[in-house]
């Protein structure tokens, strides 16, 4: 028992000095910022894992909820004059409130009619947006969003946000493996499996795909005011369905239903499109083939896989010093 709880604190310490050591080694801010977008990413590969890996409810409208966040962080901060942390608790507010407008009509649907609806109500926010314009200002966009400011420091450059992003990165994560072990995350993981046996046990389904919708919202809510507030700018040609695409590739490509899988998949799908970028034109094409190679070859996603490798390798080493002794 000790020794397994001192393997536990060595990982946490480990994980602890390489976030440490993320921005004192990057060495310029192109890097940073994928960095900081990697973390952006983990936080929306979290929602709909949420959402999608422990509920069963596919949804082709994050960039909605991730744009919400967004303009309401900066609608607020520029127009209302609000701090950082108020301005998140009230984007946060807003957007868990679309999430139950969208869950309400989503309980009459399933499968790729689902999908259908998600996908409209991320078109229709987008639309919303282009043409409310003494609101939103239209294609143009809002500029001019302040730096968050918190007990007087500043995180006026990408090295000091990333830490902040952080913050939110850890307590996003440890809440997810919190309450997949409650009784809300084994009632998401029921209806999942089994919408109608879940029903007959007691599980109140609805209750609990409400619920499902609205902590997905929240948390595309807090990465779309961590991202406005990073990037000073937000405008409608940022949250599209493409954006959708790519957060739900997120959690497929690191793996639905793992903690850990949203993690492995942001830092995929934000550093591959970088790292082709030598290739130009060709850049998207070997990038979608390479995303159907992985979907293939690991259907349940990278991070599982990896598990079950390291697994293999710690038994073989087990094995192999048993045979020595």
């Amino acid at each position: 028992m000790e020794k397994a709880k001192n393997k536990h604190l060595l990982k946490i310490l480990l994980a602890a000095v390489i976030i440490i050591l993320v921005p004192l080694l990057t060495p310029n801010m192109y890097i940073m910022q994928i960095a900081n977008m990697i973390c952006i990413y983990i936080i929306l590969g979290t929602s709909i894992n949420v959402l999608t890996g422990f509920t069963g409810q596919l949804s082709l409208g994050q960039a909605a909820f991730f744009g919400i966040g967004a303009y309401a962080t900066a609608l607020l901060n520029t127009r209302g004059g609000l701090q950082f942390f108020p301005c998140m608790i009230c984007s946060v507010v807003i957007t868990a409130l679309f999430g139950v407008i969208l869950a309400v009509p989503a309980l009459k649907v399933k499968g790729s009619y689902l999908a259908l609806l998600t996908m409209g109500f991320g078109e229709v926010v987008r639309i919303v947006m282009i043409n409310w314009t003494p609101v939103t200002s239209g294609t143009a966009g809002i500029l001019g969003i302040e730096s968050p400011v918190i007990f007087g420091f500043a995180f006026d450059t990408l090295k000091k946000y990333y830490f902040l992003i952080m913050v939110f990165v850890l307590l996003g994560l440890l809440y997810q493996s919190i309450i997949i072990k409650t009784r809300t995350g084994r009632a998401f993981v029921a209806i999942r499996e089994d919408n109608e046996a879940a029903e007959l046990t007691g599980i109140n389904v609805t209750s609990y795909k409400i619920r499902a919708f609205v902590l997905s919202a929240i948390y595309c809510g807090v990465a779309g005011s961590l991202y406005a507030m990073m990037i000073k700018y937000v405008s409608p040609d940022t949250f599209t369905n493409n954006i959708s695409s790519v957060i739900l590739w997120t959690a497929i490509v690191g793996g639905f239903g793992t903690v850990m899988g949203p993690v492995l998949g942001g830092i995929v799908m934000q550093v591959l499109p970088e790292a082709l970028r030598f290739l130009g034109d060709w850049r998207l094409v070997v990038y979608g083939v390479i995303l159907l190679i992985v979907i293939l070859r690991f259907p349940g996603g990278l991070y599982p896989y990896i598990q079950k490798f390291m697994e293999n390798w710690k038994e073989k080493r087990a094995a192999h010093a048993e045979g020595r002794g």
